[in-house]
């Protein structure tokens, strides 16, 4: 299985199928293996799919403190398991913090994206670092599995026991790193004008929760080539399980990417 080196940790990637590449990155929960539960790669045949374990998740190292949280280290492994990989251009699929390292692959390295599905996580204009640091003190002090049952049962329909047990098993301070490199980020709303990748904005809008939708609208609209589509009735971790709705948009998306990447 391969591994590469990236200041010092040891990531974990594996690589299946032929075609146009494209990786998949895990939010602050869980690792590559989820997507391969939910089905996504063999529910998209003809590209090179990429799984990644992002730091600390999965069968990759974890850093010793939060400065190995920090946006800009994230962005590195990416680019770091596409170097090892020899893949000059993939389409990146990130799913919940994985979209926004996304955005940041984007906005940094532009050239090494040939496209980006960003599902279900759009960063808000009036985001505040402050509370960023107050959420992963909360998951420090609750611990992983208290705030992932607690997402579970906000929404409208109970996920996979699989997907949550699955979430659970990252480690609490690996979890709240993923809320101190939101911290960190590049100012999202400041640079979207200048993120040149096709980008799908893909959002589960649950029933009454407009303000979502509008957000990820004006995301796509302050982006040169972006669109956003609503996965509708869908909370956060029902917009990864339930691929019925969320696989359709994507294979749209890696069609249209490769016609134009041909």
């Amino acid at each position: 299985m391969p591994y590469v080196d990236n200041g010092g940790l040891r990531l974990f990637y594996e690589e299946t199928g032929a075609g146009l590449p494209v990786l998949w990155h895990t939010g602050g929960c869980g690792d590559s293996r989820m997507w391969g539960r939910a089905g996504y790669p063999a529910s998209l045949p003809g590209y090179r799919h990429v799984l990644f374990d992002h730091r600390g998740h999965g069968r990759s190292q974890a850093p010793t403190g939060p400065a190995g949280h920090h946006m800009d280290c994230y962005v590195e492994d990416v680019i770091a398991v596409l170097d090892d990989a020899r893949i000059s251009r993939a389409v990146m699929v990130g799913y919940s913090l994985g979209a926004r390292i996304g955005y940041a692959v984007a906005a940094t390295y532009p050239g090494r994206l040939a496209g980006l599905v960003a599902l279900d996580s759009v960063p808000s204009p009036d985001e505040d670092p402050v509370e960023d640091l107050e959420a992963a003190r909360e998951v420090l002090a609750k611990g992983t599995k208290a705030v992932i049952l607690e997402m579970a049962e906000a929404e409208a329909e109970p996920p996979p026991e699989w997907l949550v047990e699955h979430l659970c098993t990252t480690d609490a301070e690996v979890f709240a790193g993923s809320y101190e490199a939101f911290a960190t980020e590049p100012p999202f709303w400041q640079v979207a004008g200048r993120i040149t990748v096709p980008t799908l904005h893909l959002l589960g809008v649950a029933a009454g929760d407009p303000d979502w939708w509008a957000l990820g609208q004006a995301a796509a609209g302050a982006m040169p080539d972006a669109t956003a589509v609503a996965l509708h009735g869908l909370g956060h971790l029902q917009a990864f399980w339930r691929t019925d709705q969320s696989i359709p948009p994507i294979k749209r998306f890696l069609e249209k990417i490769s016609i134009a990447d041909s």
